[in-house]
């Protein structure tokens, strides 16, 4: 039985004022992980209830196909050819880049991140938090720190904490666990606090460290695909052994659930329910990697490919909204969206001027489900990495390029109609040259250069 948290809430009327932002960001959650998108080897009940009582975006896409560009793109509004982190690697957000935690901070709105840092890179640098505009921050900053379940320590905001207990591979304290946990503080604290909060849960799971404790498992063993358990190697990988894959990844997606189940819950208890607009979605396509393939759960629905890839199952992630009062229950929206999005779409929800240097648009009349909702002409990606890759979206067309920096087996240019093959199964550009010369301009066009990360293939040498 899906939960009634919002039973009472459904006939509310618009509220007044500036609501809380809780935006829950998941780590290599695919678009078929949650059965409100389709899977049906688990359930998702407490995500799909979200659903059920909001807006589900059936074309929303990450900022780009690993995590620390698209973290960035969330952040600072822009699209990963303008972005200061163009993949992962030892750099951070620049003292520069305006974030939205600032300039909701400057609005009026507590600020919190709790998880993995979306502004820190590869680096030790807690107090990075502080200078992007937020207040609170619990969790880790150097992304390697976010591979295992059970962490040696985290940071509340600048100070080092220890969990003696745990040594990456096992211990006491799992981290999602723990960031439930500071969470649920924080939304009591909260409660009392006539300022409206913005908090960030930047979750490390699903991500390819997918071992979870033996009780998540047992609840899903009985409506996964049989498996024959792996035999154990004889050192430790880096992400943690699991001899059972597809009943661990699907243990730790019912984990996250009821993660979200008990935060809902909080909400409703402390009153903030109803003023809270609550954001679920990923921040890229789902990982082959740790002895999990997205093949083994359905991971990526109807989609093609995985994290690392620009087709769609790279960067389209599920997307759910839900305003009480605001959105109206039940909705199902395919605007093309994308993560550079949500700064403007924040900045609207509290009245404050945009910055002109972005590439979002606000989606808020979609959610309100009225006004003129603006759209972009083209959505477009980069990756320096795996040899250069890029994309585009323009309308229904998409195309996709990989090699781009290898000068003797570059390309060719890919092109799909996603609205008559989602799955980018059939390539159309020997059939329409013109669009694949147009949408290359576009590519093209839709950067700059950036010095830490080189793309050959695009800057030259």
């Amino acid at each position: 039985m899906k939960p009634l948290l919002f039973a009472s809430l459904l006939a509310g009327s618009a509220i007044a004022g500036k609501p809380n932002i809780l935006f829950i960001l998941a780590d290599d959650l695919g678009y078929g992980d949650l059965s409100s998108y389709g899977q049906t080897y688990f359930e998702t009940p407490a995500i799909d209830t979200l659903a059920e009582n909001g807006i589900r975006f059936t074309d929303h896409y990450s900022g780009n196909t690993v995590c620390a560009p698209a973290r960035d793109s969330l952040m600072t509004g822009r699209r990963p050819g303008h972005l200061t982190l163009r993949g992962n690697g030892e750099f951070k957000l620049l003292p520069t880049d305006t974030t939205v935690a600032t300039l909701l901070k400057q609005a009026g709105y507590r600020t919190a991140l709790i998880g993995k840092s979306c502004v820190t890179g590869n680096t030790q640098t807690p107090e990075t938090l502080a200078e992007h505009g937020f207040e609170y921050f619990f969790g880790t900053t150097h992304h390697v720190d976010g591979h295992h379940r059970y962490p040696r320590f985290m940071y509340e905001n600048t100070t080092k904490v220890m969990f003696p207990d745990n040594h990456l591979h096992h211990g006491s304290d799992y981290d999602l666990d723990i960031h439930t946990g500071k969470t649920l503080a924080y939304l009591t604290e909260q409660a009392g606090n006539d300022d409206p909060f913005f908090l960030v849960l930047s979750l490390t799971v699903p991500h390819a460290a997918i071992n979870v404790p033996e009780e998540s498992m047992d609840r899903v063993r009985d409506t996964i695909p049989s498996e024959t358990p792996r035999p154990e190697p004889e050192t430790q990988p880096h992400y943690t052994f699991v001899a059972e894959p597809k009943a661990s990844y699907a243990g730790l997606m019912t984990r996250i659930d009821e993660s979200v189940a008990a935060i809902t819950a909080k909400l409703r208890e402390t009153g903030q329910l109803e003023n809270t607009l609550v954001i679920f979605t990923s921040d890229n396509g789902p990982h082959a990697e740790g002895g999990y393939h997205p093949d083994m759960l359905n991971s990526n629905g109807p989609l093609r490919g995985h994290k690392r890839d620009f087709y769609e199952g790279g960067i389209r992630v599920p997307f759910i909204a839900v305003w009480p009062g605001v959105i109206e229950p039940g909705r199902e929206s395919s605007h093309p969206s994308a993560f550079w999005d949500f700064l403007p779409t924040a900045c609207e929800i509290a009245g404050i001027p945009v910055p002109e240097d972005i590439h979002g648009l606000s989606f808020l009349p979609t959610l309100k489900g009225s006004g003129e909702q603006a759209e972009h002409e083209f959505l477009y990606w980069e990756l320096n990495e795996a040899g250069g890759r890029r994309a585009i979206r323009m309308g229904d067309w998409k195309a996709v390029e990989y090699r781009v920096n290898d000068p003797e087996n570059r390309g060719p240019v890919e092109l799909y109609n996603l609205a008559e093959d989602i799955g980018e199964t059939n390539n159309l550009a020997a059939e329409h040259p013109d669009l694949v010369e147009k949408l290359t301009a576009k590519m093209d066009a839709a950067r700059v250069p950036c010095e830490n990360f080189p793309f050959p293939g695009l800057d030259g040498p």
